[in-house]
């Protein structure tokens, strides 16, 4: 401590160290590629954290396959698609949902991480406020990006046809991995908010199971009640998956699949500049 005096009383300043002082000159040189580091290193921590839990990985490898396995024999065998069959038309509903449960396990991580104390420590650290909302965000992204490739695996092996190639294919997954991203970012705010790991499980699927259900995944639209037809044909999960169901199936880019894909595309960037802003408001209070 040193002790300065200019006409009144003294007072104190903390002389800070010198390891301390050449990191804070080394960050400000380093700009946007030293934020970047950083949440890559966050990112890292996250995906190791995981890897270290492997009976994570395995059960949650075998719901989506299970899911897919389910609604493909026992759904296939009853329900009636006019011009696909039914395996083909429920791959791109399995894979929306597969990534969109997957998401809400965002939240669940922070909200641990906020039990634990682990964000005070790195809210201590020499490193961009960014890092902790970016990389828990990029982390889950490498996540759900491995559990879609899974399930259009499996796809592969139970039958799925790519009618409309393997290009087109790819694009419905980077749809869905996209429309997973951004709940993601929702299931975030939710943890941020919540902070109970428990609560924020139960919290983030309240919402999402309407949407997945009531929407075009299952069925066409026009099959639902009434009443539901007019949430099913706003709902963004209807507009994510009629899209990805277009591209997946070598529908003409007509009047519905450009439509389907306009309302996605501002439905996600929606959904992510909202609760990208809630959620870093969210952390700057903790």
């Amino acid at each position: 401590m040193t002790t300065t005096a200019r006409g009144g009383p003294a007072a104190t300043a903390t002389v800070l160290p010198a390891d301390v002082l050449a990191v804070a000159r080394e960050r400000s040189r380093g700009g946007i590629l030293q934020s970047a580091g950083d949440c890559g290193l966050v990112a890292g921590r996250n995906i190791r954290k995981l890897l270290r839990t492997p009976q994570l990985i395995v059960f949650s490898t075998i719901q989506p396959v299970m899911f897919l396995l389910l609604f493909s024999y026992v759904f296939g065998g009853v329900a009636k698609i006019p011009f696909v069959s039914y395996k083909d038309y429920i791959v791109p509903t399995v894979l929306v949902q597969t990534l969109v449960f997957a998401a809400t396990a965002s939240g669940i991580g922070l909200a641990n991480d906020l039990q634990s104390g682990m964000i005070d420590r790195f809210r201590s650290l020499p490193i961009a406020r960014s890092a902790v909302l970016v990389g828990r965000t990029a982390s889950d992204a490498l996540r759900i990006t491995f559990q879609g490739t899974l399930v259009l695996a499996v796809a592969t092996l139970i039958g799925f046809g790519y009618p409309a190639g393997v290009p087109r294919a790819f694009a419905m997954l980077v749809v869905g991995i996209a429309f997973g991203v951004c709940i993601s970012v929702f299931s975030a705010w939710i943890g941020l908010t919540l902070r109970d790991p428990e609560t924020v499980q139960v919290a983030g699927f309240i919402p999402i199971f309407p949407l997945v259900f009531v929407s075009s995944g299952f069925a066409p639209i026009r099959t639902l009640p009434t009443w539901m037809q007019g949430f099913a044909r706003i709902n963004p999960i209807t507009s994510v998956i009629d899209t990805m169901r277009g591209l997946a199936l070598g529908f003409p880019f007509d009047v519905h699949l450009a439509s389907s894909a306009w309302h996605a595309t501002l439905w996600m960037a929606l959904i992510l500049g909202v609760f990208t802003t809630l959620s870093v408001r969210q952390y700057r209070k903790i």
